[in-house]
């Protein structure tokens, strides 16, 4: 837990489902219990944090591919 900020996506991704949390729990905080709203605060949390997480680690796959297909058409253009 102590380099969870050196993993790739993960300080974005709980930064996005900690503002995202704490929103929407503070705006339902005004319309419903406490309890209710800090249920809406951590599902909101895990829903955004999961989905920013699964967006970024796909855009990082997508972009190791583009990486790798260019290393390998490297050598091809020098013949």
């Amino acid at each position: 837990l102590s380099n969870i900020g050196q993993i790739p996506c993960a300080r974005s991704s709980l930064m996005s489902g900690i503002a995202s949390g704490v929103a929407i729990g503070f705006i339902r905080g005004m319309t419903t219990t406490p309890f209710a709203a800090a249920n809406w605060a951590v599902g909101t949390f895990a829903f955004v944090s999961l989905g920013t997480w699964e967006v970024c680690r796909a855009s990082l796959r997508s972009e190791m591919a583009k990486i790798q297909a260019i290393k390998e058409e490297i050598p091809k253009r020098r013949l």
